[in-house]
Order: structure tokens, then C-alpha cells, then sequence
């Protein structure tokens, strides 16, 4: 009877080639994992593709880059906001949201965040000079009819009283509305009601068709009395 000898693990056999070792594939093939063990990805229930060690899912986050669908907050912790002006982009970069704009009033929100303190910890002037602005200019829109517009800030003036401490709120509140010309006022309160600001302003307007005076003749709005009681000039 022939005996026919079986090369041991790693030894050379006819041709050259070394003896395939346990969990290997000759011939260069895919490795065969060892008895009793799954590779990643690849037992029960597994998604297709799976996920390679320290690797990223087959197919990416699931957001589409584009889109913006599946994209987190930014930096300000908004992520839908909920008011149009929300999305002004230095409003969105500070955080501030508006709470509720009508009938010449609106309330603004600021919430704390380190990134708008000053080196006292407080917060910054500037971001509340934002905060008294968007109030004024929330407040103004609220009464404009549509295709009316705010064109700009002419003036604003901001006055410290107390150091803003955590969450603050602004109220925005219109003085006068003008033809071109809209004033209005702003208090910023901390989160305990303290009043820390106050403020004035000024804005231009961009009016789709000039209001006319009372008493003023059609397509001549420079006529007729003056709502501070002069008398109205006519023009040949």
C-alpha cells in the first residue's frame, strides 16, 4: 500500500506554492475566517454593505449635503426656526429668536451662550444693540401694510443700566410711523425682570404708495393740513 504524505501548515507543495494555513484562501482569494467566527458586517441581520472597522456606513451619513435634510444646529442651537427673521444670518449666528410680533409690539429672545459674553462673563453690548434692533425693526413691521418695507436703521442709541446676565428679552415698541420715517423704543430685561437696557430708533421706509395726509387732496400729499397743526402750503 502507498502512503501519501500531507504537507504540514506553511510547508511548499508540488508547484511552489506554500501550503494554505488555517482561515486562508489559496491562490490569493478572499480570506476564510477561522471555524466558529463571523466577519463584520456579515452575520444576522447586518445591513447590506456593513460597516468596515473605524469606518463610516456604506452610503454615508443619510443627509443629503444639499439639502440640508438630516443637518444638525448651528452653532446658536437653531435648527428650524420658527419666525422668517430667524434666519437673518447674523440674528441665527447670535441666537436670538422672536417670540411674538402684532400691533406694534414684539418680544425678542436672546438666549445665554458663552460665545456672546464679554470678558466679564456678561453679555456682550453688541449683541444686545442686535437684540434692541431686530425688536424695534419686528415692532415697525408689524404695522406695515404689505409691499411695505423697512429700507434701514437711520439712529440708534442704547443705553447700559445694569450688567445682562443669562437669558435676556427684548420689547420693541413703535413710537411714531411715519411716511418714510418709523421711531420706536426697546427695554432689554434679564431673566429675574431686571431692566438692563433701554433703547431708541430711527429706521427709513420703503413705502410701496406714500400715505396721505388727512385732508390732503388725491395724488398730492403735500397738501392740505399738517398733522402738527401748521398750515399746508400749495405748490403752483
Amino acid at each position: 500500500m502507498t502512503h501519501r504524505e500531507v504537507p504540514a501548515p506553511g510547508a511548499a507543495v508540488p508547484g511552489g506554492q506554500p501550503g494554505a494555513q488555517q482561515g486562508e484562501t489559496p491562490g490569493g482569494g478572499e480570506p476564510r475566517p477561522p471555524q466558529g467566527r463571523t466577519p463584520p458586517g456579515r452575520g444576522p441581520g447586518a445591513p447590506q454593505g456593513g460597516t468596515p472597522p473605524g469606518g463610516e456606513p456604506a452610503g454615508g451619513t443619510g443627509a443629503d449635503p444639499g439639502s440640508g435634510h438630516g443637518a444638525g444646529p448651528d452653532a446658536a442651537g437653531l435648527a428650524n426656526p420658527r419666525h422668517p427673521d430667524d434666519a437673518i444670518p447674523f440674528r441665527r449666528h447670535l441666537g436670538i429668536q422672536v417670540v411674538e410680533a402684532a400691533a406694534g409690539r414684539a418680544l425678542l429672545r436672546l438666549p445665554a451662550r458663552p460665545e456672546i459674553g464679554n470678558r466679564f462673563g456678561n453679555v456682550h453690548g453688541g449683541a444686545l444693540a442686535t437684540l434692541v434692533d431686530g425688536a424695534m425693526s419686528n415692532a415697525i413691521l408689524s404695522l406695515l401694510p404689505a409691499g411695505d418695507r423697512i429700507g434701514g436703521t437711520i439712529e440708534l442709541s442704547i443705553r447700559f443700566l445694569e450688567p445682562a446676565r443669562g437669558t435676556v428679552m427684548a420689547e420693541g415698541r413703535v413710537l411714531r410711523l411715519g411716511g418714510r420715517i418709523a421711531f420706536a423704543q426697546a427695554d432689554v430685561r434679564d431673566a429675574g425682570g431686571h431692566l438692563v437696557a433701554t433703547a431708541q430708533g430711527s429706521y427709513a421706509l420703503h413705502r410701496h404708495r406714500p400715505p396721505e395726509r388727512p385732508g390732503s387732496e388725491p395724488g398730492r400729499p403735500g397738501c392740505g393740513p399738517d398733522p402738527l397743526g401748521r398750515a399746508g402750503r400749495r405748490r403752483a
